[in-house]
């Protein structure tokens, strides 16, 4: 069975203080790192890092991921820069595109080149984390001897690319040190995406190895193994929901989604009902680590087999999040670590 380099895991309702306490249950557990997604309009991702920071010593924080529209990024590094002080250097930074509905129309902000603005806050914040002061002309972001007024504790640091698309995924084998693959990642869109980050490597002179391949999956894992499935299917309902208007969307069309199928999800949801009942046993299978430990295991391997070597087990709606770490340590970990 293939290796991995490490665990992450990560939630998003929960609390700041629950958030803590998982962390620390993770870090006594031996995951690698406790990533902090940054959705609008849940809580602030750089103020629940600082917590987790302080409530665990060995423990890697991760932003997972951060925009830089609504922070600019400017204020990306000057916030990571502090947050690696408080974390005392385990901090790896997630930048994304973000959400165009909550960025452009819910908050008005122009949602402008979404690759472009990625790319070019890729290059401010490293040379800010330099401490050089930085002017900056680009197709999105501008800057005057920007340079922050203290000196970051670390001059580089990772940083990866929450990406999707063809291009985006390339332009993260060219720039980024490791690329964070969407929730709902099947074993054939990590096969699809990681073959663009090796081309996007290749086109620059990296080699693959050299970035860290992390992908959010929904994990419910249960001896009861219809109650796991159970678990997971209004959240996936909601995802395929949204997703249900962009049936070439790689996340869906690689796996090949029966078209029809996305198509009777998307129309529930616009009538107002319920698409629960509509997310079939295969849909689960594709998208979701969800079963007994064994079935678990098995959907799993097929995705670190893809090529990803940092599995991330990410909040499903309605599990406690507690057992997720323990389940995960108990029945994944020592089959695929070491």
């Amino acid at each position: 069975m293939a290796r991995v380099k490490e665990f992450g895991i990560g939630f998003e309702t929960i609390d700041a203080r629950r958030q803590m306490a998982c962390a620390r249950m993770a870090e006594e557990l031996g995951y690698g790192t406790y990533w902090v997604p940054e959705d609008y309009f849940f809580r602030g991702a750089f103020t629940l890092a600082s917590a987790i920071a302080c409530s665990t010593r060995r423990l890697r924080v991760g932003l997972g991921v951060v925009n830089p529209y609504t922070r600019h990024p400017a204020l990306i590094a000057m916030e990571i820069a502090a947050l690696t002080e408080v974390a005392e250097g385990r901090t790896a930074l997630g930048i994304g595109g973000g959400v165009r509905h909550w960025i452009e129309t819910q908050m008005r902000i122009p949602y402008t080149k979404p690759g472009t603005a990625m790319r070019e806050a890729v290059d401010i914040v490293r040379r800010m984390l330099r401490n050089e002061p930085v002017s900056f002309e680009g197709k999105v972001f501008r800057t005057h001897q920007a340079k922050l007024s203290f000196p970051s504790p670390r001059t580089t640091l990772p940083v990866h690319l929450g990406v999707l698309g063809p291009k985006n995924l390339e332009m993260a084998g060219e720039i980024a040190d490791g690329v964070l693959l969407s929730g709902m990642t099947s074993a054939a869109y990590a096969r699809f995406a990681i073959e663009h980050v090796r081309r996007g490597a290749e086109r620059a002179g990296r080699r693959l190895a050299d970035l860290e391949i992390g992908a959010f999956l929904l994990v419910s894992i249960s001896e009861d193994e219809p109650a796991a499935r159970r678990a997971v299917k209004p959240f996936l309902a909601t995802l395929l929901g949204i997703l249900a208007a962009e049936p070439q969307n790689p996340l869906v069309a690689a796996p090949g989604t029966p078209a029809g199928e996305l198509a009777r999800i998307g129309e529930a949801v616009a009538q107002g009902t319920s698409p629960v009942g509509l997310v079939s046993e295969w849909m689960i299978d594709t998208f979701a680590i969800a079963g007994s430990p064994a079935r678990c295991r098995e959907g799993l391997a097929e995705i670190v087999a893809a090529g990803v070597d940092h599995p991330i087990a990410f909040e499903v709606p309605g599990v406690d999040p507690e057992e997720t770490i323990r389940v995960v340590h108990e029945h994944l970990m020592p089959h695929f670590l070491g």
